[in-house]
């Protein structure tokens, strides 16, 4: 009999009626809210403190996660500028080179996004003695040298371009350098995860959506289909000149939630010159829902066995502001579906277990230390190069 822990067994309880009536009441939304935080940490910061002799072993290394959640005033989480500083804080403390955070998920217009980007780089500015905007391969070179944390800018939609090809070039110009094709659900560009199925599906890039990807090979912006069909990702890499990424989902064979991506998604993403960055979230990791560094390494070794290390990286997707980030995920079951794990009880690793992921890897999967160098960073330097240029 397969064993049932604690943690998934309070997701069963907790998924079924709650969902009967949508959006759940305020009240259902605050219980909720509390049993889900207590649950999140995988580890705890005394099991972390192990981590650093390791983190030692590679203090030179480019350690860069493909994707993290939010910037100040990210609506759709209610993101504040005190979470985006906590974020950033914690990514220094966790011996970081660099990390591309999140402008925006559809959820708003092109001017928030805008002033979203205003406030971030003035923040970057305020703090140029610990942080810097990197739009440059030479940018994160730079930055790591002079002992710096690098901040790249993305996007997990293409909603913010309006429908206006142009806009790939003006948003490139403020820094943005990958973008998704949408958050889940379908849009103009492409269709979104919901639209996965397992037997039948033939729902992937529309005619507008292969214009933007050639606009954005065009100017060096890295096409992204996290959260996107697997369709899409499909299309996608037939339809790109350039390498593109997923840079934030598990794998659908390992298991079965369909904001995970198939084998064939990973191939065609792979053949592309691509990279497929795992994330740390358990609700997509296993039907434990658990988030430990061995649970990770699964995923990332299974990639790697299936189309070679070189296309693996970290795509963290932590969520900094949780527990107020759950009130608007819970409140909107149609962006963030429950199905899918949205909501759900789940554990939820933070950025700093990515030394200890590597050390799984390296210890119990027999990577190399070349290999777990390209899992930190340098594979994802080699996208980025193949795509902005030198």
């Amino acid at each position: 009999m397969k064993k049932v822990t604690k943690l998934a067994l309070a997701a069963v309880v907790l998924s079924g009626p709650v969902f009967a009536q949508a959006p759940p009441s305020e009240e259902e939304i605050a219980a909720r809210i509390e049993k889900l935080v207590e649950m999140a940490d995988p580890r705890g910061d005394e099991a972390r403190q192990g981590d650093l002799a390791y983190r030692e072993r590679y203090v030179d290394a480019l350690m860069i996660d493909a994707l993290a959640v939010g910037s100040p005033g990210f609506e759709s989480i209610d993101f504040l500028l005190k979470d985006w500083e906590s974020l950033a804080n914690h990514y220094e403390e966790y011996g970081y080179a660099a990390f591309s955070t999140t402008i925006s998920n559809g959820s708003e217009g092109a001017l928030a996004v805008l002033e979203r980007i205003d406030v971030m780089k003035a923040w970057i500015d305020e703090n140029s003695d610990r942080f810097t905007l990197a739009t440059t391969v030479q940018d994160l070179i730079d930055a790591k040298e002079a002992g710096v944390v690098a901040v790249m800018l993305n996007s997990q939609s293409m909603d913010m371009l309006d429908e206006d090809i142009a806009n790939v070039q003006r948003y490139w110009d403020l820094g943005i350098r990958q973008m998704n094709f949408s958050y889940n659900q379908t849009g103009p560009y492409s269709a979104g995860m919901v639209d996965n199925d397992p037997l039948a599906s033939d729902m992937g890039v529309t005619e507008l959506g292969a214009a933007v990807v050639a606009e954005m090979n065009r100017v060096g912006m890295i096409v992204d289909c996290s959260h996107s069909s697997w369709e899409t990702c499909i299309e996608a890499a037939e339809l790109t000149t350039k390498p593109m990424m997923i840079s934030h989902s598990n794998s659908y064979a390992l298991y079965e939630n369909l904001r995970n991506v198939s084998d064939e998604a990973i191939r065609a993403v792979a053949a592309t010159g691509g990279v497929v960055c795992v994330n740390f979230l358990g609700g997509f990791l296993n039907g434990q829902v658990q988030a430990t560094p061995e649970a990770i390494a699964k995923h990332i070794n299974y990639i790697g066995q299936l189309v070679g290390k070189q296309a693996t990286c970290f795509g963290v997707d932590y969520v900094e502001n949780y527990a107020v980030a759950l009130g608007p995920i819970i409140g909107n079951p149609e962006k963030y579906p429950p199905e899918q794990g949205y909501g759900l009880p789940t554990q939820m690793a933070p950025p700093a277990d990515a030394w200890a992921v590597s050390r799984v890897l390296e210890e119990q999967h027999g990577w190399s230390e070349s290999e777990i160098r390209g899992l930190m960073g340098g594979n994802l330097m080699r996208l980025y190069e193949a795509n902005w240029g030198e």
